[in-house]
């Protein structure tokens, strides 16, 4: 619109005050986009009892998902049998990390999250000093601690799972939510809503994980599981599969890393639908370990590669052969085999291997050994057995998958997750013989 010399004074103030109006409207989202920035704290995530940063990765692609930077949200790391650090450790780590993020960022206060375990470390944190509990905006108390009071005076968040129904923190927003086991509680959208609210004041645009389109960043740590510390000399070669078969599209790995002294690895640049493979090699074992991920659809910063020492700890407890694949199926979920309709599908090689014997609600399995016990080829799905049924989180069934020394045959994982739409979710690795290859299968723990 031109301004004429024909035309009145009183017409020429009012196209300039339309002009300033239509500005004003034009800006009004860039000034809701930044004072919903404003708003975005750093966040630190401490995990629970036998945990990893892992059981957060997925929120933090959700508060990724609400506009928050993918590097605001960091995770802690520790040993919770507290063997190789002690609590004080654990707390003096805590606060390294709180002061890191902050200088990272610029920020003055963190918003903190913990879960289970990790909110005793989080209750001990905010009340060991005042000025540790100010370097806390807001805190979230994920199925974990009861208080009489909010730690160390700080405004608190306390969600609860089930079992939990009369649980409390006096002086904090309390949300129950009953039909959310453990770990589950942690994970699920649900929990992401009432966080990303408190946290913000605002309700989240979506509660998906959006998926990003082209290049994205993958990076994470590799720690010895249950421990969470480093594994020592080791290498990483990432891979692209066809997801029909889980053969390698090359020989030629998408990037080779080494394992820094923290465990730390890339970032790598990736693609979010692409289908990866991890190669882990430790120089204190021969054994290779191959950890596969279903599509991370955006930038995730926050992945875990456990492994267990061979020939110690849960691993003394897996038969090998090299006949026979041994697996695990992991996600940061619990898997429901006595739900029935409500419950969670999980076939290998189309024998179905989450059920009342294997992974019963109160079980709170999170990760299921799939290999050939007592190496006779002989299959028993439909139990447990062993001291799996006394580990906290873990399970095993007994399945005969025959194996190749090339790895030449494909084994097949199809699972349909409780709460979504019933679509099935298939992953295909090769048949690695378990003499000398350990296998882990991670699944989203969010039904898409």
């Amino acid at each position: 619109m031109r301004l004429t010399g024909r035309t009145s004074p009183a017409a020429r103030l009012a196209l300039v005050l339309l002009a300033v109006l239509a500005l004003a409207v034009s800006m009004a989202p860039a000034i809701g986009d930044a004072a919903r920035a404003a708003t975005m704290r750093p966040i630190v995530f401490v995990h629970g009892f036998f945990g990893s940063g892992s059981q957060f990765q997925t929120q933090a692609k959700r508060f990724a998902s609400n506009g928050y930077p993918a590097d605001y949200v960091d995770f802690v790391d520790y040993d919770s049998l507290f063997t190789n650090e002690s609590r004080e450790d654990v707390i003096t780590k805590l606060d390294r990390k709180i002061d890191e993020v902050r200088q990272r960022h610029g920020a003055d206060k963190v918003d903190l999250a913990g879960h289970s375990m990790g909110t005793a470390i989080s209750h001990e944190y905010l009340n060991s000093s005042a000025q540790r509990a100010a370097k806390v905006a807001r805190y979230v108390n994920i199925d974990g601690m009861t208080a009489t009071s909010p730690p160390g005076g700080v405004p608190t968040l306390a969600v609860w799972a089930e079992g939990r129904e009369t649980a409390s923190i006096t002086g904090a927003t309390n949300v129950h939510m009953n039909n959310e086991s453990h770990v589950e509680n942690a994970s699920s959208p649900a929990t992401f809503a009432a966080m990303y609210e408190f946290l913000t004041g605002e309700r989240p645009r979506t509660t998906d994980v959006v998926a990003q389109s082209g290049q994205i960043q993958i990076a994470g740590k590799a720690v010895r599981f249950p421990s969470n510390v480093p594994p020592g000399n080791a290498s990483i070669d990432v891979f692209q599969i066809d997801p029909a078969t889980g053969r390698r599209t090359g020989q030629t790995p998408v990037t080779t890393m080494r394992v820094a002294a923290d465990g730390s690895w890339g970032p790598f640049n990736g693609s979010g639908g692409a289908h990866y493979e991890f190669r882990l090699t430790r120089a204190d074992t021969t054994q290779e370990h191959h950890l596969y991920f279903e599509p991370f659809r955006r930038t995730d910063l926050g992945v875990r590669l456990l492994s267990s020492d061979p020939g110690t700890g849960v691993d003394r407890l897996i038969q090998r052969s090299p006949n026979h694949v041994a697996l695990l199926a992991y996600r940061n979920k619990e898997w429901w085999g006595d739900q029935g309709a409500n419950g969670d599908r999980l076939t290998v090689n189309g024998v179905s291997v989450i059920n009342e014997g294997t992974a019963p609600r109160d079980k709170r399995a999170i990760g299921l050994f799939v290999f050939d016990r007592f190496s006779d080829r002989r299959s028993n799905p439909g139990s447990s057995f062993g001291l799996f049924d006394t580990l906290p989180f873990m399970t095993a069934t007994d399945v005969f998958l025959q194996a190749s020394a090339n790895a030449s045959g494909t084994v097949t994982l199809e699972t349909v997750q409780r709460g979504g739409t019933g679509r099935a979710v298939r992953l295909a690795i090769p048949n690695w013989p378990s003499s000398s290859h350990t296998v882990t299968v991670n699944f989203n723990d969010y039904a898409s």
